[in-house]
């Protein structure tokens, strides 16, 4: 980046903790916005508030700037999302000094209602910069100005007040200069994660308060050092019971399901994985915990559920990062990016079976020598017919594969190759039928399916 702001309006812990994302979903569209809040709020400090407005009622203290330019950050991020990414052709951030060619793009209904509304303002050419400026003020600015100052500081403005347009045009100008000369590399590429660069002002930002909390005249010791530093062995339990009392009076936020989250991998550890210590944690019980072992907990549950855990479990990784030094949040993004959609699928695919499943059939020819049963763990290489129902199964373990197996459940609707089934299958005649099955996993699932 060019210019660095010099004073922290917003620090990167007040924005993650205030942003409706946890950290490993934050991108650098994310970041982008980060830094320009800060930067505004520079600006507006140096150069808009300057001695002459001090005695304006809309002069704003340092707090207030820090507020009123996360608003305008916020607002201007969804704009974003919502009329610009994925959706409009022109890609103005990115080509401010091109020439809008509507000729191709007009027949569409968004695209033409966007030109007919930006015709009021500017005629043809259009320059793309223009257009990001008429939607800036119209979509972004002027509401979030107006908002600001009747609700946070009490002033009664709307959008012709002669001081809420002059400010307006300001911060208009201030954001399409920072777009220029910052956006161009953050904004190629809007949605790729950014968590590494929130770590490191995270990791900053904590350096930099631990510098600043020693007190002139306390004395240091070195044997005092080496007796707090010295390791101590803590149970798990005594380790997420840390974790919990640390995030439910050191939190901003209010997580009131952290505890019972949590508790779900305390029981994966203990019971299922064998550790007591945290140091004997290692990556793969992340990706067993997340895959494997919440299916079965969650069964006749609500899946929806399972994102509380996903990302209480995100905060975990990051505790553990800060307080044992163990870093596996780059191995646990990549878990999460794996089983973030497919988890939920799974187990919502496994509750619609369970809930249609004819347990006295299953009862009748449960372990019957006659017809033939096979048990075990089925991967779905292909789903058929959407009307019949049918899909090809091999067995995980020893490889022997089924074809046209009828399943006869609408979970067959939700199910994609590569899913495992921990099923018994009957033979009919010619045809293999699934019998009952006890869970559904994901791909992601296979290394632990045994």
């Amino acid at each position: 980046m060019s210019e660095r702001f010099q004073k922290t309006f917003i620090s990167a812990r007040e924005f993650v903790e205030s942003w409706d994302k946890e950290i490993y979903e934050l991108t650098n569209l994310d970041f982008f916005i980060f830094l320009m809040m800060n930067h505004l709020g520079n600006q507006l400090e140096k150069h808009y508030f300057v001695r002459e407005k001090q005695n304006s009622p809309f002069n704003l203290s340092f707090e207030s700037i820090g507020t009123l330019c996360f608003n305008l950050g916020d607002s201007f991020e969804f704009f974003l999302e919502e009329n610009c990414f994925g959706k409009c052709p022109f890609n103005c951030l990115l080509d401010l000094n091109g020439i809008v060619e509507p000729g191709r793009h007009e027949k569409e209904e968004f695209v033409r209602q966007r030109l007919n509304m930006i015709r009021l303002f500017a005629s043809d050419p259009l320059i793309k910069e223009q257009c990001l400026r008429i939607d800036l003020m119209n979509y972004v600015i002027l509401d979030s100005l107006v908002h600001f100052y009747c609700e946070e500081v009490g002033l009664e403005v709307d959008e012709e007040d002669v001081e809420i347009l002059e400010m307006a045009d300001f911060v208009e100008s201030v954001m399409v200069e920072f777009i220029r000369n910052e956006g161009q590399t953050l904004l190629q590429r809007p949605f790729e994660p950014a968590m590494d660069y929130f770590e490191d002002l995270l990791a900053s930002e904590e350096d930099y308060e631990s510098h600043n909390s020693w007190s002139e005249g306390e004395e240091w010791s070195p044997e005092e050092s080496d007796e707090i530093w010295q390791e101590q062995y803590e149970s798990i339990e005594q380790t997420i019971d840390r974790f919990v009392n640390d995030y439910q009076f050191h939190s901003a936020k209010v997580l009131p399901t952290i505890a019972t989250d949590i508790e779900f991998f305390k029981e994966f550890l203990i019971q299922y994985a064998d550790v007591h210590d945290v140091y004997e944690i290692n990556e793969d019980h992340f990706l067993e915990f997340l895959s494997y072992w919440l299916v079965q907990k969650f069964a006749l549950e609500d899946e929806e559920q399972i994102q509380h855990v996903f990302r209480t479990m995100a905060r975990f990784v990051n505790w553990l990062k800060q307080n044992y030094g163990l870093d596996y949040k780059q191995e646990y993004f990549r878990y999460y990016q794996m089983v973030k959609t497919e988890v939920p699928r799974v187990v919502r695919a496994l509750n619609v079976y369970l809930k249609e499943y004819d347990l006295l059939q299953a009862l009748l020819l449960m372990g019957k020598p006659e017809p033939q049963q096979i048990s075990g763990f089925f991967e779905v290489r292909k789903l058929h017919s959407r009307v019949e129902k049918t899909l090809d199964l091999v067995d995980v373990h020893f490889f022997d594969q089924k074809t046209q197996v009828h399943l006869d459940s609408t979970a067959y609707l939700d199910l994609k190759p590569g899913d495992i089934l921990h099923a018994t299958l009957v033979q009919r005649g010619e045809r293999w039928e699934v019998l009952e099955i006890q869970y559904i996993f994901p791909r992601a699932a296979r290394p632990f399916v045994h």
